[in-house]
This record gives C-alpha cells, sequence and structure tokens, in this order.
C-alpha cells in the first residue's frame, strides 16, 4: 500500500516544483508591475510590490541559479521604486526601506556577503526601529492611552521590524534590544479613562478599523495584527539569545493569555480573530495565516521552543490538527484562495514548519492534501498562473505579489515541492521562523 502514496506525493512534488518554477517564469520581468495604476510605496512594498518578487527568485536560485539574475532585477527596480515613494504612513517590515532590506539581505550570494546597500539599508531598518521604540516608551511613560498596530505588528510595526533586524547583527543588535524592550512592555496593562486593558488594546473598531473610544476598541489575536506577532518575535529573539528584563514574563504571560482564551468544538481548540466587548464570535473563522488558530498555533510553539515549556508546544500541534481537521470537512469555509494571508499556501507553509519542529505526523500527513488543494487553483489562463482570490479585492492588491498573490503560493510549493526549510528563510516574513 506504501508505494502507491508515496509514488503519489512524489509526483506531487514534482508538480508542486514545475508550477513553482513556471510562476516565477512568469514573473521574471519588472515589466509586470510596471504597467499597474498603483504608488510607488505599494509597488515597492514587501506584500505586493518587487522586493516581494525578488524572494521568490532568491529562493528558487539556491536550486537553479539561473533565478539569480531575475532576484537582481527585481531588486534593482524595488531600489529605484523605494527612491521615490513617498511613506503614506509609519515604514515596517513591508514598507519599502525594510522591504528592500529583507530581499536583498536574502539575494546576497553566501552569509559573509557584504555590500554597501545592504549596510545603509540595515542601518536605516534599524534607525525606523529605534524611533518605534522611542514612541512606545515615551506613550507609556507619559500615559498617552492605548498602543496601535503601526506600533507593534508584524505588517507595520516593530514585530515585523525586529524579525528582520534579528538577523543583521553589528550595529542592528542596540536597536533590536531596544526594540524587544518596547514589545516587552506590551504585558503591561494600560489604564484608559478608568479602564484597565490589556498592553496590546487598540482603540479602533474590529470590523472598520477605524478609531473609536477604547472602550469600544479590540484586543486583537491574529498574527498579523495581533498577539502572536509579538510572542513569535519575544520567542524568536530568546532562541538567537536576545533577552531583556521582563522578556521570559512577558512571553509566559503572552501564551498564558492566548490559552485562557481558547474555545473548543467538536474538532478541537480555536481561537477568535479579536476580543471585544460586544458579541462573542460563535464559530471559528477561515484556517489562515493572518487571523485564526494556525498562526497562533505557531506562535505558541515557538514560545515553547524557546522556554522550553512542552504544554505549549502541545497546544500548538493540538490546535492546528483542530484547524486542519475544519479544513478538510465538507463544512469548510470560506472559498479557498492561493495566497500566503490568507489562503492555502500560508497554511501550507505553517503545517510544515509546525511538523517539521515537532515531529507530529499527522500534522505531516496533511501535507500532501493541502498541496493539493493549492495546486487545484492554478489556473494556466491567468497572467501569473493562480486563479483571482474569490469576492472583491482591493485594487492595490497585485495577483502575482507576496502577501496575497502568486509569488507567494509559490514560495510554499517551492517549500513543498523540496521537502526543505527555504534556504533564504523567506517566511521570517511571516514570523514563522
Amino acid at each position: 500500500m506504501n508505494a502507491p502514496v508515496n509514488t503519489s506525493v512524489d509526483a506531487l512534488r514534482r508538480r508542486a516544483a514545475d508550477v513553482a518554477a513556471t510562476v516565477a517564469l512568469r514573473l521574471a520581468d519588472p515589466g509586470a508591475l510596471v504597467a499597474r495604476d498603483v504608488s510607488a510605496f505599494r509597488a515597492a512594498s514587501l506584500s505586493d510590490g518587487a522586493p516581494g518578487v525578488a524572494l521568490l527568485h532568491a529562493e528558487l536560485a539556491h536550486t537553479d541559479p539561473a533565478h539569480r539574475a531575475a532576484a537582481h532585477r527585481w531588486l534593482r527596480h524595488g531600489a529605484a521604486l523605494a527612491g521615490r515613494a513617498a511613506s503614506p504612513g509609519p515604514q515596517g517590515l513591508y514598507g519599502p526601506v525594510a522591504a528592500l532590506s529583507f530581499a536583498l539581505h536574502r539575494a546576497a550570494e553566501g552569509p559573509g556577503a557584504r555590500s554597501t546597500a545592504r549596510t545603509r539599508l540595515g542601518d536605516r531598518v534599524a534607525e525606523i526601529a529605534r524611533t518605534r521604540a522611542e514612541r512606545e516608551e515615551r506613550r507609556l511613560r507619559e500615559g498617552l492611552g492605548c498602543t496601535a498596530f503601526t506600533a507593534y505588528d508584524v505588517i507595520s510595526g516593530q514585530a515585523g521590524l525586529g524579525a528582520h533586524l534579528l538577523e543583521l547583527g553589528g550595529p542592528a543588535e542596540a536597536a533590536v534590544a531596544r526594540l524587544v524592550g518596547a514589545l516587552t512592555s506590551l504585558a503591561r496593562p494600560v489604564r484608559v479613562d478608568g479602564l484597565l486593558l490589556p498592553g496590546w488594546w487598540v482603540a479602533l473598531d474590529g470590523d472598520s478599523y477605524r478609531p473609536v473610544d477604547p472602550a469600544r476598541g479590540h484586543a486583537n489575536l491574529g498574527m498579523a495584527h495581533g498577539l502572536p506577532g509579538p510572542l513569535a518575535l519575544l520567542a524568536l529573539a530568546w532562541r538567537q539569545g536576545v533577552r531583556v528584563p521582563g522578556q521570559r514574563a512577558a512571553i509566559t504571560g503572552f501564551a498564558d493569555w492566548l490559552l485562557a482564551r481558547r474555545r473548543t468544538d467538536t474538532a478541537g481548540p480555536w481561537w477568535p480573530g479579536q476580543l471585544t466587548a460586544g458579541p462573542a464570535q460563535s464559530r471559528p473563522g477561515r484556517p489562515s495565516w493572518c487571523y485564526g488558530t494556525p498562526g497562533i498555533a505557531r506562535a505558541l510553539q515557538l514560545a515553547g521552543l524557546a522556554l522550553g515549556v512542552p504544554r505549549w508546544q502541545e497546544a500548538g500541534v493540538g490546535a492546528l490538527r483542530a484547524a486542519l481537521t475544519r479544513a478538510a470537512s465538507a463544512e469548510a469555509e470560506p472559498p479557498a484562495e492561493a495566497g500566503l494571508c490568507h489562503g492555502l499556501a500560508g497554511l501550507l507553509q505553517i503545517t510544515w514548519r509546525v511538523a517539521r519542529d515537532s515531529g507530529d505526523a499527522e500534522l505531516a500527513g496533511h501535507l500532501p492534501g493541502l498541496a493539493a488543494r493549492l495546486l487545484d487553483l492554478v489556473d494556466e489562463d491567468r497572467p501569473f498562473g493562480f486563479a483571482d482570490a474569490p469576492g472583491e479585492r482591493p485594487p492595490e492588491e497585485h495577483p502575482g505579489g507576496f502577501l496575497t498573490g502568486a509569488a507567494g503560493a509559490a514560495l510554499a510549493l517551492h517549500t513543498f515541492a523540496t521537502d526543505t526549510a527555504p534556504a533564504t528563510r523567506w517566511d521570517r516574513a511571516l514570523l514563522l521562523a
């Protein structure tokens, strides 16, 4: 019985590799972005722009050096865009400066490679992080109210910036320590208008993200904008030897806070996307990286690995098993999409990482099915090889991009195809590794 199964998985891996290569071929020319009517900021971002596509080519270059030239074409294009990209808000990992630095770091030929551009960009990212940490320190010192996503999250805040700065060493080390200290301070509740609120509580409406009174705000539980991002970053920093006073207590407090808010259905544990003063979420949402159980599961596992706490690791594995059981059921919703953010590619990459670090055979057994479902979304008639995501999409989302588009889906398929940790560790942009 094993031979046909193995043959089937081998064939699936070969198809996944072919699709990843085909997507890269369709994204070989930066002209794919030039024709789009979007801002230079968005076109230079990690989510939808040139740096994210460069990541695909940089990763594939480790098995096929022909992709290296394409990676550098995209990086040059990204640098030109970043030079004229006016920032619409705080610069985080997904903004042009850090995104270009992140991608350039991965496209370097060898771990010892250095360049003036890499050094200069790394210094700018460190300065952005120091400025962000200073603002948070002042907010707490002067009692200026709630924090904001742009202060702490993965996309625009300190968790994402820290993910990259941890890799840079040298002059970045002081900035990393200060940033880790600022994220640790999220463990301190804040008192606003007589209310004692979690340190990561935001005065934003949970649906529209428009500013509201603090009492009508929310505590976000998603990996993209919520507590799991800082938890994952603090755990990764701890494992890399970056440790500040209060960090262990913050990791412990964040992990236990998440575990205390688990809910359970017939499949097992799950988490809502956010907590508010209003009606509670009644059922699990989409199993995804950005919101929902899978991202939380990986953050808990990383915390458990960092501090050597088996129950956190087991909780993460058990919750991901339950999420995959739901995803495979006939009642699974909403319609599937390919991308990393809220699609099958993100679920595939998380499952690969959690399965690899836990050795859990049940999770590993889900990988071929997830890859097959992602491959079912391949549409050769579409410009970048995947069917359009369902529903109305923001016009600035690039269908070939990293976070919600084909480049990210191809990267996850490449991980499955090789069954090897990404050579570039591109999924650090998702705080998965």
